[in-house]
């Protein structure tokens, strides 16, 4: 009989899949919507009855370049596809897919969050009273990252996953001992 999925599988599944691809696949749909809105705004000036063309044509102000939101996009179908086939149990290989899958995107959230949680503020910018709760965000989203992490290589090494993604239970050696005995 085939090993069943367990529930702390399922959860580690589960909650990788919604932090490395929902949510970056939640925040490029966001991205492009408010782009997409601004682009398509039309502003009546007082007195006139004809709409002015979109003001924010052109600009750029949620500082997210094309290039990061197709690689966040890749990035994100990528391991969606992976946790597929975890949550499936199929390739065999897909369990050190998986888990190294989640450590690479791991150092890469670290790598990216770390990074401004250092910089001093931008003062060319101007003042900012949301700093202290971007500050706070960022190492909210650290610490979920590296406990999520933890959580899925610890649990996709136990028996119980290693069991499912074989397929089979290993025998006890006492019990196959016993067995061969007359």
């Amino acid at each position: 009989m085939k090993p069943g999925r367990t529930v702390g599988l399922s959860l580690a599944i589960l909650a990788s899949a919604m932090l490395f691809a929902i949510l970056p696949l939640t925040q490029v749909a966001l991205v492009l919507g408010i782009r997409y809105k601004v682009q398509q705004a039309s502003l009546p000036l007082p007195g006139e009855v004809d709409p002015a063309i979109p003001m924010a044509s052109g600009g750029d102000f949620t500082g997210v370049s094309d290039l990061n939101l197709a690689i966040q996009t890749v990035l994100a179908v990528i391991f969606l596809v992976i946790a597929v086939c975890a949550w499936i149990g199929r390739p065999r290989w897909i369990r050190l897919a998986m888990w190294v899958a989640v450590v690479i995107l791991t150092l890469v959230t670290a790598a990216l969050t770390i990074a401004p949680m250092l910089s001093g503020p931008d003062f060319s910018q101007g003042f900012d009273s949301g700093a202290a709760i971007a500050q706070t965000l960022l190492s909210g989203r650290l610490l979920v990252s590296l406990l999520l992490a933890l959580y899925v290589v610890w649990y996709m090494n136990r028996g119980p996953a290693r069991a499912y993604y074989r397929g089979y239970y290993l025998t006890d050696p006492n019990e196959a001992a016993a067995a061969k005995q007359p």
